[in-house]
């Protein structure tokens, strides 16, 4: 391999990490707004 196709094959190796760790939280997320929502709305009342 040259120094190029290695330097191509680390930034693949490093962009397709970054996906594999965000798509379970982009999954998640949606089954749980609605308790970041009521979180958000609970936190704001003033006691």
């Amino acid at each position: 391999m040259t120094a190029q196709s290695q330097t191509a094959f680390r930034e693949l190796v490093k962009y397709c990490a970054i996906v594999v760790a965000t798509l379970p939280i982009l999954m998640v997320y949606p089954f749980l707004q609605k308790y970041f929502v009521k979180g958000v709305y609970v936190g704001s009342i003033k006691g």
